[in-house]
C-alpha cells in the first residue's frame, strides 16, 4: 500500500523517516520546489531520542504531479492553518477504501471530517516531541505514544494497519474515544507551549520557577473546567498526569503534590523547546489559537470562565504582533 505524508516538518519528517527504514512506500508531498530538490538530492535525516537515520523518499512539488497515484493513507502533517486545503488538494488521490489522517496539534478531527467525510477522517493524538533544523533535517526530542481513531468509533481494517504501521515509530493504540485523548493532549500541549512562549525558555528551565509551575496547573484546571462542561472525560496523559485530580482540591498540600508533578515534567522533557516557542523565535505564526484559543472558545460557548487561558493566548499575539517580548518577568502577569 502506498503513503502519501504531506508535511514533512517535526512531526510530519520524524513518521516519515521512521515508516521507510521499517520498509513503507511512503512518498512526500513537498510544497515547493527547493524541499523536493534538497531532499532528493541528499536524502531527509532524523536524529535523537531513536537515534540517528538517512533515507530516500520519492517527493513530489506538486499535486498535478501525482498523475493517476492512488494512495491507500494520506497523513496530513501541516500546520493546522494549511491542513483543510491541503486535504481538499488530496482527496482525489486517495484510493477507494482509503483513509485521510490529521497529525496537527489541537483538536481537528471535525474539520477534517468536513472535507473527507466521517468516512475517511482519521485522528490522530500525538504524543512526541520534536524539531526541525532544516527542511531535510529532524531531530526527535521526546518519545510518547500514539493514539488513532474516527469520530463514530468506526474501527475498519485499514484503521488497525495504520496504528500497525505506527508502531514502527512509537507504541500505537486504536481508540474509540479519540476525543478525549486528544483533549488530553491538547491540555498538556497548552500548558508548555504557553509557559515557554511568553518566558522564551525551554521546558526544563522554565518548570524550576515556581510561578511557572502555578501558571501551569491553572491553565490545566481551567482546562477541566471546560471539558466538564463540554461532557468530555478526559484520560490522564502518559504516567504522570493525571488530570481529574486537579479538580478535587485547591489545598495548600495537594497543590505543592501537583507542582511536584509539574516539576517531575519539566526534569523528563528538559531540553523540549515547544512548538510555540520555536515559532515566534522565527517570527512566525503561532498555533496559540487551537491550543490555549480552543479553551477561550469552548469557555465562551459553554459559558466557563477562563481567565488566564484568555490573558495568554493575548499576551502570545503580542508578541508575535513585536509588542512585546518572550521573557520570564511575563509571569508576573499571572501572580
Amino acid at each position: 500500500m502506498k503513503i502519501l505524508l504531506i508535511g514533512a516538518g517535526a512531526i510530519g519528517g520524524t513518521v516519515a523517516v521512521l515508516l521507510k527504514n521499517a520498509g513503507y512506500d511512503i512518498r512526500l508531498m513537498c510544497h515547493g520546489a527547493s524541499p523536493k530538490e534538497l531532499i532528493e538530492a541528499e536524502g531527509f535525516f532524523l536524529h535523537g531520542a531513536k537515534g540517528d537515520f538517512r533515507e530516500d523518499f520519492t517527493c513530489y512539488g506538486s499535486y498535478g504531479e501525482l498523475g493517476d497515484e492512488r494512495f491507500g493513507l494520506v497523513i496530513i502533517a501541516t500546520k493546522y492553518a494549511a491542513m483543510a486545503e491541503c486535504a481538499r488538494s488530496a482527496l482525489p488521490y486517495v484510493a477507494e477504501g482509503g483513509l485521510v489522517v490529521g497529525m496537527q496539534n489541537g483538536i481537528l478531527t471535525e474539520e477534517l471530517a468536513e472535507v473527507v467525510g466521517r468516512d475517511k477522517a482519521v485522528g490522530c493524538m500525538i504524543g512526541f516531541g520534536a524539531t526541525r533544523n532544516a527542511a531535510n533535517d529532524v531531530t526527535m526530542t521526546s518519545k510518547g505514544e500514539f493514539y488513532v481513531g474516527m469520530l463514530d468509533g468506526r474501527r475498519p481494517k485499514l484503521l488497525d494497519e495504520l496504528a500497525g504501521m505506527l508502531k514502527a515509530v512509537l507504541p500505537t493504540e486504536v481508540t474509540m474515544d479519540i476525543k478525549g485523548r486528544q483533549y488530553s493532549k491538547l491540555i498538556i500541549n497548552s500548558c508548555i507551549n504557553a509557559v515557554a512562549g511568553i518566558t522564551g525558555k525551554a521546558l526544563g528551565e522554565i518548570l524550576k520557577d515556581v510561578r511557572a509551575r502555578d501558571l501551569f496547573l491553572s491553565i490545566a484546571r481551567e482546562g477541566m473546567a471546560v471539558a466538564k462542561a463540554m461532557g468530555i472525560k478526559v484520560p490522564k496523559y502518559g504516567m504522570l498526569l493525571e488530570y481529574r485530580l486537579l479538580s478535587l482540591s485547591n489545598g495548600r498540600v495537594y497543590n505543592s503534590l501537583c507542582k511536584l508533578v509539574v516539576r517531575a515534567v519539566g526534569l523528563l522533557y528538559s531540553d523540549v523547546k515547544p512548538s510555540t516557542l520555536q515559532s515566534l523565535e522565527k517570527g512566525e505564526k503561532t498555533e496559540i489559537d487551537i491550543l490555549n484559543g480552543y479553551f477561550v472558545r469552548m469557555g465562551a460557548e459553554y459559558s466557563v470562565p477562563v481567565p488566564v487561558n484568555t490573558a495568554l493566548v493575548k499576551m502570545i499575539h503580542e508578541i508575535e504582533e513585536g509588542k512585546r517580548k518572550s521573557h520570564s518577568d511575563n509571569l508576573s502577569e499571572f501572580c
